[in-house]
Parts: structure tokens; sequence; C-alpha cells
């Protein structure tokens, strides 16, 4: 099984973060156990994206989407929604309309993450609207807090669950996985 969180980022100066042997991940003086759903999808896109990097060729690496495709899907199950996932605020910024844009960390290498603009959320509305419960949550939040979140994904046949990066590489290597967040709470 595999564990979680470190970084706020994915800069060079941050390239000391570990995934762990066990489903936890470290919150402040104490240990959180990963959902096993999150430990499981958590899996997935380790074991993909260490087999990505030593692929041989792009061919391996396209095939390798596809599995990854496939073993997503399993591990979320029949349901693209998802409750109490551990993971730290990597950005929680505005757009130029006031709307929050929140990524959260799961692990060293995989974000969920709202859209970071109007015109690319039009069709999926991921940012989170001022006066609403959520927003007023995150008013108290900061890049690096630990946080529990609930939501869903959104189905992309693709990579089963929709991902945002503009290259195979991205994808399969430090995936962003576009999510529409419900409830996040400080940890």
């Amino acid at each position: 099984m595999l564990a979680a969180i470190a970084a706020p980022d994915k800069s060079p100066q941050n390239q000391t973060d570990t995934i762990k042997a066990e489903p936890t991940i470290a919150a402040g003086a104490t240990t959180l156990s990963l959902p096993e759903q999150q430990s499981r999808f958590l899996s997935v896109t380790t074991d993909y994206s260490d087999r990505f990097r030593s692929a041989a060729n792009e061919l391996q690496q396209s095939a390798m989407r596809d599995e990854r495709r496939a073993a997503l899907v399993k591990a979320l199950g029949s349901q693209r929604s998802v409750n109490g996932w551990i993971g730290t605020i990597r950005r929680l910024e505005t757009t130029s309309e006031g709307k929050a844009i929140l990524a959260v960390r799961l692990s060293p290498d995989a974000d969920i993450m709202t859209w970071n603009n109007a015109l690319s959320d039009i069709a999926d509305g991921t940012l989170i609207d001022k006066g609403t419960p959520l927003y007023e949550a995150l008013l108290n939040m900061s890049v690096g807090d630990s946080v529990a979140v609930s939501g869903s994904f959104f189905p992309s046949a693709e990579d089963g669950v929709k991902e945002t990066s503009l290259t195979i590489r991205g994808s399969m290597s430090e995936p962003e996985f576009l999510f529409r967040f419900q409830d996040v709470s400080k940890q």
C-alpha cells in the first residue's frame, strides 16, 4: 500500500519528498490513516508513474496509460465521488472574478484540483463561488495545511477520470486530476 503527502508544491527544492510504506499521512503531531479507496487510487498513480519513467519507448508509455485508466476506474469503484480523502493544500488562490482556485496534494506526484480560470471551467463548474459554505471554510486555510476533502472526479475516456496535463508525460508522471470539491476541512 501507499501513503501520501509531503510538500506543498512540485518545485525542485522539494525533491526530498518520499512515499511511506504505510497508508498514513503526518498531519502536525498526529498521523492520519488514508481511506482505503484513496490508498488504492494512489497506489495506481505511483505504480504507473514509476513504470512510465522506466518504459523503453513511447509505444510502451501509451499502452501504460490505457492500463492505468482501467486500474484507476477499478480503484475508485462504480462511483467517482470520494469522502474524507487526506491531503495538503498546494494552491489556494482566486480568479479575477474572486472564485477560489484549489489544488490539494494527495502524494508527492498526484494532485486533485479545480480549474485555474473561468474559461476552462465553463463546462465543469469546479471553481468555488464566493459566499458558499466551502468558500467560507477556505477563508481560514492556507497553503501547506493538512485537509480532508470530499467531492467528485469527472469521467474521462482517456484517463478514466479527467486529468488536466497537456502532455502524456505530465499525465503519467505528475497527474493533476480535475475535481469538484464539496467539502474541505482542516486536519
